[in-house]
């Protein structure tokens, strides 16, 4: 064989073994079909990069310590392999609430009974609600309370309520009089003549001298009764003061006394 002949032989096999470790290693070195997801939106690369720092370094892909990449920056590039980078960011929020006053009645004795009377109106008071969030790709997905603070208490509301009894003293022209009665006094349970519970408040009478339904004023207690029962022994000018025991109806006993009627 022809020496040149032979040497153009052997420089075309290594040229074909060479165009075939090329290809064999641009085959090895590059990685194909890796999805990249950065803020929610996903692209395919490929690259000759060893690391996911270096495939994000070569895109210009910005990122911090905050962030949140997978795999880790320091992972291996393979075919099809997928990056995902979240972009987190925190921040604080202050919101304002308001806080609700309370309302407190205060017996008040020269306030008619019945009525009411603001002393003092209530103010709202204004707090402080200082929150962390948390924002991935923009999105909040945490909301967590951190301080509150009372920037301002709330004033109660004051609201008398009226003790005082009212009564009529009997006068020319006014619908009520003026009686001297025996007032006796009774106690237990049961049922009134009228139909009701008998309570501190109720009276036995004579329905033909005092009628029920009655208000009827005894100052000795600087309070208005109502008739609202009677009984075998109430005859004529007589009544009988329920008491909330048996010890205050024996107290009580046996007085005359003036009461004034308003029917």
């Amino acid at each position: 064989m022809d020496k040149k002949y032979k040497k153009n032989i052997v420089i075309g096999l290594a040229s074909i073994s060479l165009i075939g470790i090329l290809i064999g290693g641009y085959s090895f070195l590059n990685k194909e079909q890796i999805s990249l997801v950065v803020k929610g939106e996903e692209v395919k690369v490929s690259t000759f990069k060893n690391t996911v720092k270096d495939l994000l370094d070569e895109n210009r892909v910005k990122y911090d310590s905050d962030d949140k990449i997978t795999p880790s920056l320091d992972s291996k590039l393979t075919d099809n392999m997928k990056i995902k980078v979240i972009d987190i960011s925190k921040m604080q929020e202050r919101e304002y609430e308001d806080i609700a006053f309370e309302v407190k009645l205060v017996d008040d004795k020269n306030l008619l009974k019945g009525k009411t009377e603001v002393k003092v109106e209530g103010e709202l008071g204004k707090k402080e609600l200082v929150y962390d969030l948390t924002y991935h790709d923009g999105k909040l997905v945490e909301k967590k309370l951190i301080n509150e603070n009372i920037s301002k208490d709330p004033v109660d509301k004051i609201v008398k309520k009226g003790t005082k009894e009212e009564f009529i003293v009997a006068s020319r022209g006014s619908n009520s009089r003026r009686m001297n009665v025996e007032a006796t006094a009774y106690s237990g349970d049961g049922i009134t003549s009228t139909g009701t519970i008998p309570k501190w408040g109720t009276i036995a009478v004579d329905p033909r001298i005092i009628p029920y339904g009655s208000k009827v004023y005894i100052p000795q207690f600087n309070k208005t009764f109502t008739a609202e029962d009677c009984g075998g022994a109430i005859k004529g000018n007589i009544i009988d003061i329920f008491m909330g025991s048996n010890s205050e109806a024996y107290k009580w006993g046996r007085r005359r006394i003036d009461i004034y009627v308003t029917n």
